[in-house]
């Protein structure tokens, strides 16, 4: 699969430099998330099993590498904040586009990171939620909880919110970066302010998940039926 991967990568920059373009082209390199359950990587000399559909570090925690010799220096590692919802606004402010209709995104540009211009993101916090598949009724896609839990982390810790909307774990991801010690009932000044500072983002979300849109669409040729209780699963 890497081979592979590496082949594809290839063939991408290949055409980027036939066409004159890989200057002024940005790559980006990344994943939805971390490695099956089956495959074993290594980290800092330790073996780690892979956690997709896990809230671990391990689960949510993908690469994210940033390549164009033109406009994004090289050789740069940061530890700045990001998830998938700042691609949106990155992609339109390194387009000089604007986003249609002015929707209310969760997501904020990190353009001037990429390029060099900033030091860090804007990101105080990022979140990762869902787990399980999603089932369509009558008013849409609902998730297997109207409120999925989700791990919300900064650059130090990390905590874990259950569907009730409650904080059952903190790491501190510096010290303990394989999250093996839960420090919920830690009165240490550190851990209580990180768990205030969390609480408060909890606190600021809605109650219920919003529920994606869902527009059914015509099977296509190379679509097999497929069996009815598969159906009403997404």
């Amino acid at each position: 699969m890497v081979r592979y991967t590496d082949k594809l990568v290839g063939r991408l920059v290949a055409k980027l430099e036939e066409l004159r373009i890989r200057n002024n082209t940005i790559i980006i390199f990344t994943t939805d998330n971390g490695s099956g359950g089956g495959i074993t990587g290594t980290r800092n000399g330790r073996q780690v099993k892979g956690g997709k559909g896990k809230k671990s570090e391990a689960g949510t925690c993908a690469p994210f590498i940033v390549n164009c010799p033109g406009l994004v220096p090289a050789g740069v590692t940061t530890d700045a904040l990001t998830d998938f919802t700042d691609l949106l606004p990155t992609f339109a402010e390194l387009a000089g586009a604007k986003i249609p209709g002015k929707p209310d995104v969760d997501g904020v540009s990190i353009a001037p990171l990429l390029l060099g211009i900033a030091d860090d993101s804007p990101r105080q916090w990022i979140m990762a939620l869902g787990h399980g598949p999603a089932k369509l009724d009558e008013n849409g896609v609902r998730g297997q909880h109207d409120y999925a839990s989700r791990v919300i982390r900064d650059k130090r810790h990390k905590v874990w919110v259950d569907t009730n909307r409650q904080i059952t774990e903190l790491y501190d991801l510096q010290t303990d970066p394989w999250e093996e010690k839960n420090l919920i009932a830690s009165d240490a000044p550190l851990h209580l302010a990180a768990k205030q500072k969390f609480q408060s983002v909890v606190d600021a979300m809605p109650a219920r998940d919003a529920r994606p849109k869902y527009g059914p669409r015509p099977g296509q040729p190379w679509e097999r039926p497929l069996p009815e209780k598969d159906r009403r699963t997404s």
